[in-house]
C-alpha cells in the first residue's frame, strides 16, 4: 500500500477531481484533518493562497514570499525574484552568483500543487525531458535545447525544499499511454524507492536521464524523493480499473468515488427528489451497462430552479445516455422509464413514426428492415420563449422514480 500514490477512480460526475485537489491541499498544509469544501470554495481553490516562507540555497538568507498560490503565475513570480535581485540587502548574498535570479528560481518553493492532464499524444518527453527545436532570435539558426517536463520540474523543487510538502495532481491518468510516459519512473516511484533526506540508510534509487548532461558529459541522474506526492483522476467509463496495467495498481492506493445519494444540495429542489432521480437512474444503468456507467451526482448540484434542471436534463443527462447507449432509444426509454412504444404528454421525448417506406424509398429496397416502423424521438421542450411548463415537466421527471 502506497503512502505517496492515490488514484481516485469511478464514473464521470463523481468528484474526482474535486477530491484530488481536496487531498493535495491537506497534503501540502501537512494536515490529517478532512476539511471539507463547499461548492463555493471548490471554484475558486486554485486561486487560494497560503502562508510560506521561500526555502533558498544555503547560503543565501530566507526571502520572505507570503501569500503565494497553491498554483502560481510564473509572470509574477518572475517580477517578484527580480525585485529580491535587485535589492541592496542582498547584494553581498547573490554578487557570487553567475545568475542569481535563476539561482533563486531553481531553488524556488512554489508552486506546491502542479497539474497536469494524460491525454493519447502526451509522451515521455513532455512528462519528464525533451528536446525541444527553436529558432534563435533575429536569425535563421537553429538551435535544439533540453526542455523540462512537469514531473521534472517538481521533482527538483520537491528534492531542493525537503522541509515541504509537493503534490503533482495528473488529471485523467489512464487517457495516456501511462507506461509509456512514465518509463523506467515507475520504480522510483515505490515508496521504498524514493530518496529521503532524513535518512541516509535508505534504499532510493536514481535514473540517467536522457537528455541532460553535467559539466563532464555524463547522464544527470534524477531522484524521486519522498516529499513529492502523486494523486490521480481517473474515469472508469474511458477504461476499467482491471484493465489498468499490474505495474501501476502496484504502486498506487485505489479510491473509488461513487455516486452519492445523501448530500444536502438534494434537498434545494422541493419539487423533485432528486437522491431518489438519480438512485433510480443508477440502477437501470447498472443493469443494462455496467456500475462504470452510472450519472455522478456532480449534475444535480446547485439548482435552484426548476428551469435550469430541466435544461440540465435536456443539455447534459439526455445526451449523457445517448452516448452511453449509442442513440440506443428503447435502453434510454427503459433507463426513464417511459415508453418506447406509446405517447404520453408527460414523457420527456416526442416520439413520431417514420414516414412509410413507400413514401420516401423504391420498392427494390421494401425488404430492407431498419427503416420500417421507424420511431423518431426528440427532447421534449417544457421550457418555449418565457412559457414553462412546470406541472409537465415535473410529473415527466417523478415518473423516473415512482415505481422505486
Amino acid at each position: 500500500m502506497s503512502k505517496l500514490n492515490k488514484i481516485f477512480y469511478g464514473p464521470a460526475g463523481t468528484g474526482k477531481t474535486r477530491q484530488a485537489i481536496e487531498e493535495a491541499v491537506r497534503i501540502v498544509q501537512n494536515s490529517n484533518d478532512k476539511h471539507e469544501l463547499n461548492f463555493s470554495e471548490f471554484d475558486t481553490l486554485n486561486y487560494k493562497s497560503i502562508m510560506r516562507s521561500f526555502k533558498s540555497v544555503s547560503s543565501l538568507p530566507e526571502l520572505d514570499i507570503s501569500h503565494q498560490p497553491l498554483i502560481d503565475d510564473i509572470h509574477n513570480l518572475n517580477k517578484q525574484v527580480d525585485k529580491v535581485v535587485g535589492h541592496k540587502g542582498y547584494k553581498g548574498y547573490l554578487e557570487h552568483l553567475d545568475n542569481p535570479k535563476n539561482t533563486i528560481l531553481k531553488y524556488r518553493l512554489y508552486p506546491l500543487i502542479e497539474t497536469v492532464t494524460f491525454h493519447p499524444s502526451y509522451s515521455y518527453q513532455d512528462f519528464v525531458e525533451g528536446i525541444s527545436v527553436e529558432t534563435k532570435e533575429g536569425t535563421n539558426d537553429i538551435q535544439y535545447q533540453v526542455k523540462d517536463g512537469i514531473f521534472k520540474k517538481i521533482c527538483e523543487r520537491a528534492n531542493n525544499n525537503p522541509d515541504y510538502n509537493y503534490v503533482l495532481i495528473i488529471d485523467e491518468i489512464n487517457r495516456g499511454d501511462i507506461s509509456s510516459i512514465f518509463g523506467e519512473l515507475f520504480t522510483l516511484l515505490e515508496d521504498g524507492k524514493r530518496i529521503n533526506h532524513n535518512d541516509d540508510n535508505n534504499e532510493s534509487l536514481s535514473i540517467n536521464l536522457p537528455y541532460s548532461k553535467d559539466e563532464k558529459g555524463n547522464p544527470r541522474k534524477l531522484t524521486v524523493p519522498n516529499n513529492l506526492y502523486i494523486v490521480a483522476t481517473m474515469n472508469t467509463v474511458d477504461k476499467s480499473i482491471a484493465l489498468i496495467d499490474v505495474a501501476l495498481r502496484r504502486r498506487f492506493d485505489f479510491v473509488e468515488c461513487m455516486p452519492q445519494y445523501e448530500l444536502e444540495e438534494f434537498k434545494s429542489c422541493k419539487d423533485i427528489d432528486l437522491a431518489k432521480l438519480l438512485e433510480s437512474l443508477n440502477q437501470r444503468i447498472t443493469i443494462l451497462k455496467n456500475e462504470h456507467y452510472q450519472i455522478g451526482h456532480s449534475y444535480f448540484l446547485n439548482i435552484d430552479s426548476l428551469e435550469k434542471f430541466e435544461e440540465i436534463v435536456r443539455k447534459n443527462i439526455i445526451p449523457l445516455l445517448q452516448e452511453y447507449f449509442y442513440d440506443d432509444w428503447q435502453s434510454i426509454c427503459a433507463v426513464l422509464n417511459q415508453s418506447y412504444k406509446h405517447q404520453n404528454k408527460n414523457f420527456l421525448f416526442n416520439i413520431q413514426d417514420a414516414k412509410t417506406n413507400k413514401v420516401i424509398f423504391n420498392d427494390e429496397f421494401n425488404e430492407l428492415i431498419e427503416y420500417q416502423n421507424k420511431k423518431i424521438f426528440t427532447p421534449k421542450q417544457f421550457k418555449q420563449n418565457d412559457n414553462f411548463d412546470k406541472k409537465s415537466f415535473v410529473e415527466a421527471i417523478q415518473s423516473i422514480y415512482k415505481n422505486i
